[in-house]
């Protein structure tokens, strides 16, 4: 049901003409390939009343959709996080959003820059997988998420710190993973490799007495 609900809180956003952006895993997808989603995180302007409004919008929908988002009803419900944006990166991040059919529907993305941007500049359980993700699918400027943490940061430091580490995790974890893939497609592509196994097995045979 996460498309529907999708749809229908965007659709609610699209109709009262706020500024948004869809943030979080599920705008990570338009980036790098598709995950599991149980959240759907948007960041919006709704003006001075945006506390009332954003509950207003958040509780019509999981009204709607309540066994689908009711831990009572529901084993593994589906989330709406909206919030307003907290500061003016979060400003340029709606202005930056891109606009593309979603679900069926046109939604405004955050751009990949700002993703990385949110996920080194607050800390969260899975932002540093979802980082590491991000800059592996190569659709990131690294040199823009700098600059976008510098305008947030007290220290330079501070900044570079994060995105070194979210760069280094990434790093590494795409060179392991691509050794192994390397390392079997070899083995594949080989017609003389012995697997482990049978060779185990051949030194067996040779030091049995016959």
């Amino acid at each position: 049901m996460l498309p529907a609900i999708f749809r229908d809180i965007v659709g609610r956003l699209n109709a009262e003409g706020y500024a948004y952006a869809v943030v979080g895993r599920i705008a990570l997808t338009l980036h790098e390939q598709a995950r599991y989603v149980g959240v759907i995180e948007i960041v919006a302007d709704l003006g001075a009343d945006g506390r009332e409004r954003t509950a207003d919008l958040v509780q019509a929908t999981r009204v709607r959709f309540a066994p689908h988002m009711d831990l009572l009803l529901c084993p593994r419900p589906i989330e709406v996080m909206l919030r307003p944006c907290t500061c003016a990166t979060e400003a340029g991040l709606l202005a930056e959003a891109i606009t593309c059919p979603w679900f069926d529907i046109p939604a405004r993305l955050a751009s990949a820059e700002h993703l990385l941007w949110l996920w080194c500049h607050f800390e969260a359980r899975d932002h540093a997988m979802n980082a590491a993700a991000l800059i592996a699918g190569g659709t990131v400027d690294l040199y823009r998420v700098q600059s976008l943490l510098r305008e947030t940061d007290d220290l330079e430091e501070t900044g570079q710190t994060r995105l070194r580490l979210a760069i280094g995790d990434a790093v590494l974890s795409t060179t392991s993973s691509f050794s192994r893939y390397m390392s079997k497609r070899r083995a594949r592509l080989d017609p003389y490799h012995v697997p482990v196994w049978r060779r185990s097995l051949e030194d067996r045979d040779e030091s049995t007495p016959g």
